[in-house]
């Protein structure tokens, strides 16, 4: 039976294949950015935390541009397609050219496509509805899973290539599915009933030169590759800028009432340990990359497993739980036992904590010298992924539900300022694993990198037990427990 059947709006089938080819070229970069960097262009540790950092921080924020761009002068669906064509340029240049000067260039190209595409695709799916259609939540539901199969796949496929003939052809096949999605949204543009479009864009100067629109996005992307030589100021700036914005929309919400204050007080200070989440989440990319390369035997009944296949398992993870999560919620909702979300987000923290402690308990059981058994990712890559579900859903939710009239886009981009300042933040708890660069003989790195995790999960066990602690202060500034649902 086809999930995406005719009771949903037919733009849902094209936005769902955009999507999911989107994020494939977008998690090819993100599980072998780290390998790539240490493996072909030989820089140190430190040097591709840093960098890796830095892109996905600006990944992550450039929504927050590129929604404004496209609510006031593009429109969804022409600043999708641009941001398509940045994409297919971005994994072109990967897959064509070698070397620092192109890469730091390919990867401006695909920080700018996201900004274009990221959150004007949900939006436009988001037209699709009629404001009280009952579809709108399991259409959405649809899209995530897009979201997640094209992750699954890319970390499969992309990893198996790159192992098997190098980096260079799994960037090919990011380009290939990049094409693949540009035709799709081409082809499907008769199915978005005429959405997505603003009329003062027909009338625009760029829209009747789009060569030259593409040409200064060149331009720009060229200024921001210089830029990214600069990783870590730029991962101190995007921190910077989220404890920023957070006050400044405390201070704008002294016009308000004082609910109003007090939910904004609630969620920025949610949004502070949301960050330190990603900053956790994202190790799988960083330190634990490293690790499962380094200090983890992959050899599964005679065949070695290539490093970046293991994180498949989060994306097969949140496939296979989401329903079972949502289910128990509603479950948990009739029996009016529902945890509040901010107990959520502390399960979420203490869950990802679990997942280090799980490695550093496998590193210590196995010896200093003694790689771990891949089966101990399997458990460490649960906790993680439902730690993700604790957190990730709820925050989304509480953001639609403590957001002010008319503050919901900034808040939604304040979320993903989150997500950057993770990435951020990130980059710099990774540095703690740096490996010399001259290793002695008999380094014990399996014990070193365990000392490390074994840390990183202490401190998250810490910061779980703090923000439950802060719960009844949070209950005290919102009365109705409703809101904090």
């Amino acid at each position: 039976m086809d999930i995406l059947n005719d009771k949903q709006p037919p733009g849902l089938k094209v936005l769902f294949l955009v999507e999911m080819w989107e994020r494939f070229g977008f998690y090819t970069i993100q599980t072998l950015l780290v390998l790539y960097l240490v493996k072909t262009l030989l820089f140190s540790d430190d040097a591709a935390y840093g960098l890796f950092a830095a892109f996905t921080a600006l990944t992550y924020a450039s929504p927050v541009l590129g929604g404004f761009l496209a609510d006031h002068y593009f429109g969804f669906r022409p600043s999708i397609n641009l941001g398509l064509i940045l994409f297919i340029l971005g994994y072109g240049f990967l897959f064509l050219f070698k070397g620092a000067i192109p890469f730091h260039f390919a990867l401006a190209l695909i920080i700018l496509g996201t900004g274009c595409l990221k959150g004007t695709i949900s939006s436009l799916l988001g037209l699709l509805y009629a404001p009280n259609d009952i579809r709108r939540n399991a259409g959405f539901t649809l899209f995530y899973m897009g979201i997640n199969i094209g992750s699954f796949a890319t970390s499969i496929l992309s990893s198996l290539i790159a192992a098997k003939w190098g980096f260079q052809y799994a960037f090919l096949l990011a380009t290939v599915g990049m094409i693949a999605g540009y035709l799709i949204f081409w082809k499907g543009s008769a199915y978005l009933e005429g959405k997505g479009e603003l009329t003062s864009w027909n009338q625009a100067f760029f829209a009747k030169h789009k060569v030259l629109l593409l040409g200064c996005c060149l331009l720009i992307a060229a200024f921001l590759s210089f830029f990214l030589r600069f990783y870590d100021q730029i991962a101190d700036v995007v921190l910077v800028l989220l404890i920023v914005f957070i006050a400044l929309l405390v201070w704008r919400s002294v016009k308000l009432g004082k609910i109003e204050q007090h939910k904004i007080m609630v969620l920025g200070s949610l949004l502070l340990f949301s960050a330190f989440f990603w900053a956790l989440y994202f190790q799988s990319y960083l330190s634990v990359t490293l690790f499962i390369d380094r200090a983890v035997n992959r050899n599964v009944f005679g065949v070695t497993i290539p490093t970046a296949m293991f994180q498949g398992l989060l994306p097969a993870y949140i496939i296979l739980f989401s329903p079972l999560v949502a289910q128990l919620w509603i479950k948990l909702e009739k029996k009016k036992s529902n945890p509040s979300g901010p107990l959520k987000f502390a399960l979420g923290i203490l869950l990802i904590g679990c997942a280090f402690l799980t490695l550093a308990l496998a590193a210590r059981l196995s010896g200093p010298f003694e790689p771990i058994s891949a089966g101990w990712l399997i458990l460490t890559f649960f906790l993680q992924t439902m730690g993700e579900l604790m957190l990730s859903p709820t925050g989304l939710a509480m953001v639609t539900k403590l957001a002010p009239a008319n503050w919901m886009s900034m808040m939604m981009g304040l979320w993903f300022m989150s997500l950057a300042a993770g990435n951020a933040l990130a980059g710099k708890l990774a540095d703690f694993t740096d490996l010399p660069a001259i290793l002695p003989a008999h380094f014990p790195i399996t014990q070193f990198y365990g000392h490390t995790f074994f840390k990183l999960g202490c401190t998250s066990v810490a910061i779980a037990i703090l923000l439950v602690l802060c719960i009844p202060l949070f209950n005290k500034l919102i009365p109705n427990s409703e809101v904090l649902s």
